[in-house]
């Protein structure tokens, strides 16, 4: 059971406590029984109880003040309690409520896109991708290179066709390249497929935080 569930059945409880203690006080005064203290009832409402309270009062017509009849000091003196404290509580927990939702988040999308080359692994050597449910940057690909062979020719290329390094990666012997403006982007791959000791070319993979996500795993 979550904390927000357990405080929702809390919520329930409470309320439906409250709303039966004061009918039961309620049916103690007709009665002429011994009553349940009003701090009690107050009480109740303060825990969390403050829509029952209110509830009780206005079905059970308790704790209202009545014009006509007699009633002594401490009796208005209640009444005015319950008519403008109950209510004061309800708005008060509202508004704790609404506060407490509405509590500063990270600025972080759900559907914000994150390239592959962005993610950061503490304790992998190999970067993350997204599985089956994918999308690729539109002028940014993958390089991966021969560590026997180094990247050496692979920074050649990318001076002579004129890309831009976006990620050297330290994990692996990869580089993020983006393409050059006059180039599309599946003619520049092709190009870096034929360059000396370059392993494989692919697509920048976009992960997305709402797709699943797990390690591609190498096997040697």
């Amino acid at each position: 059971m979550t904390i927000k569930e357990i405080v929702i059945v809390y919520l329930v409880v409470i309320n439906v406590a409250t709303f039966l203690t004061y009918g039961i006080d309620k049916w103690k005064a007709k009665k002429s029984l011994w009553r349940i203290r009003e701090a009690s009832l107050l009480g109740l409402a303060v825990l969390g109880g403050s829509i029952g309270a209110w509830l009780g009062m206005k079905v059970w017509h308790h704790k209202t003040m009545h014009k006509g009849g007699t009633c002594d000091v401490d009796n208005i003196v209640g009444g005015y309690q319950f008519k403008y404290g109950i209510p004061l509580i309800l708005v008060v927990q509202i508004v704790i409520v609404l506060l407490t939702s509405c509590k500063t988040k990270q600025a972080v999308e759900l559907s914000a896109p994150i390239h592959s080359h962005q993610v950061e692994q503490e304790h992998s050597c190999v970067p993350l991708v997204a599985s089956d449910q994918r999308s690729s940057a539109p002028n940014v690909f993958l390089v991966m290179y021969d560590e026997k062979v180094g990247k050496t020719p692979l920074q050649k290329a990318v001076k002579a066709y004129k890309c831009e390094v976006i990620y050297d990666y330290n994990i692996i012997n990869g580089m993020a390249l983006k393409k050059p403006d006059d180039k599309t982007l599946e003619e520049t791959m092709q190009y870096f497929k034929g360059v000396k000791g370059v392993l494989t070319v692919e697509y920048d993979h976009v992960i997305r935080l709402t797709d699943p996500i797990k390690p591609k795993l190498e096997t040697r």
